[in-house]
Parts: C-alpha cells; structure tokens; sequence
C-alpha cells in the first residue's frame, strides 16, 4: 500500500486527512496521482498540477520525506510502502 497524507486546503477541500492505494508495479508520481484522483470522488489535481500537468509553483510533494524536486520531479518512482505528502501552494503575507 501506498499511504497520502493530504495538508493545507486539500486536507479541507477533501474533507479527510489521509488516504491509501495499493501499489502499482512501475508507477510514478505523476501517474500515481492521476490514479489517486480517479478514486477520490472531489477534483484536487488542479490544485497541484497546471493545465500542462505541471507542478504549480509553490505545490510541494514529499516521498518518505523527501520534496520530489530534488529527486526527478512527477518521474520519481513510488512503490509499496512509501508514504506521499501533498502540500498545494500556500498564499498569504
């Protein structure tokens, strides 16, 4: 099982904290995430990803504690056990 842990306006917008997904042989984030909104009912990718599928700037996800952007981005392989983060841009001053 992969484990998501949803923060900020997700976790509101979502109305739950975290959620799991079992693994899938040879998956990345990007694809993962695609998965994951298919079995969540409520649209959340678009505050994460651009038109493009792109990171918006400021969306920070984490793997076992670790930001992809310093790993390979939406390539970055996730398997069995890894634990996902979902932080959406935050705003504010």
């Amino acid at each position: 099982m992969i484990k998501v842990q949803f923060y900020s306006l997700i976790r509101l917008l979502l109305k739950q904290e975290k959620f799991e997904l079992p693994a899938s042989d040879k998956e990345n984030v990007g694809q993962f995430l695609q998965r994951l909104q298919q079995q969540i009912s409520t649209p959340f990718l678009h505050k994460l990803l651009d038109r493009k599928g792109e990171l918006i700037l400021g969306t920070i996800i984490m793997i076992n504690r670790r930001n992809i952007h310093h790993l390979d981005k939406l390539e970055t392989p996730v398997v069995c056990g890894d634990v996902i983060a979902l932080f959406p841009p935050g705003a504010g001053g």
